[in-house]
């Protein structure tokens, strides 16, 4: 007897609702074994996600509509006969699961009848009811074709152009307002093309010195060698020679080093500039019998 009562119900219930004829109708939200504080959950975002998508809700689940009608609510065959029972051109339904974390999930179904059928799931972060439902009407609209509207207290993304923003006048001041000497983005420091030159320099005296040893040696190939002072002309040249293109390769080696990390040093001046001063320093150091040079380099 109760189970015809309540059958008879949900005709009357379909019946009332199919006559209206409402474009869209909500059927309400299905839900399993949610917390106590969460009771009023399945009405109340029910009834937000109607009211945000100008629909009706349903006096039943779509599970009993599906069931009055005999047929698998997944079906798409069955969504088309419940449409057609509410004589509505969209119907919409859902359920609520909390997992043990106490994250809290709506899944939505869209369903056009033609058929048109549409599914997401969406996670919400809201901690009452009422928050919830606001926030499901908020993040669902994109579904249903609307703008996503902001919660209340929300914030826009600040503009990073607009003077007045967070960076501007009226916003907080960093720690490097007022005293900023890098350069701007994009410019290459005078210290940077310092060293490029300078690299550049001493790269080309140690090429010289390399071919004037080159020089020196092919004099020593053509030197006379019939006498003692021949032979002691050719000793010291053949020292110079050798002096010359030791220090040659000292230079040209010192040199490039130096080229390439003016080079490294300009290319991150154009991307952004350092937040270290950076320098190159070449310091003689004397060693027994000749000298050194150091090169001393400090990276952005």
């Amino acid at each position: 007897m109760r189970q015809l009562l309540s059958s008879a119900a949900i005709v009357v219930a379909m019946t009332a609702t199919a006559s209206a004829g409402p474009a869209v109708m909500v059927f309400p939200l299905s839900a399993g074994k949610l917390p106590t504080a969460m009771a009023k959950a399945p009405a109340k975002l029910t009834e937000a996600l109607a009211r945000s998508i100008d629909a009706e809700v349903a006096n039943v689940p779509i599970e009993d509509a599906a069931g009055l009608l005999d047929c698998d609510p997944e079906a798409t065959p069955c969504l088309e006969a419940v449409s057609r029972s509410v004589k509505a051109k969209r119907i919409v339904f859902g359920a609520i699961t909390a997992d043990d974390d106490g994250a809290v999930k709506v899944t939505l179904t869209r369903f056009d009848p033609g058929p048109d059928r549409q599914q997401r799931t969406f996670e919400l972060v809201s901690t009452t009811t009422d928050s919830m439902a606001e926030e499901l009407a908020r993040v669902a609209a994109p579904l249903f074709g609307k703008t996503a509207q902001p919660m209340v207290g929300d914030k826009p993304p600040p503009n990073p152009t607009d003077p007045d923003g967070p960076t501007g006048p009226t916003g907080p001041r960093g720690p490097d307002d007022g005293t900023h000497t890098d350069p701007a983005h994009g410019s290459i420091r005078g210290s940077t093309w310092g060293i490029v030159g300078g690299g550049a320099a001493i790269t080309g005296i140690g090429i010289a010195l390399l071919v004037s040893a080159r020089g020196i040696a092919d004099e020593v190939d053509k030197a006379p060698r019939n006498t003692p002072q021949d032979f002691k002309e050719l000793t010291a040249l053949e020292s110079k020679g050798e002096t010359r293109q030791r220090l040659g390769l000292v230079l040209t080696a010192v040199g490039a080093v130096g080229l390439g990390y003016g080079i490294y040093r300009a290319l991150g001046d154009r991307r952004a500039p350092p937040s270290e001063a950076s320098a190159m320093h070449l310091t003689p150091v004397p060693l027994p019998g000749g000298a050194a040079l150091v090169l001393t380099m400090g990276m952005p």
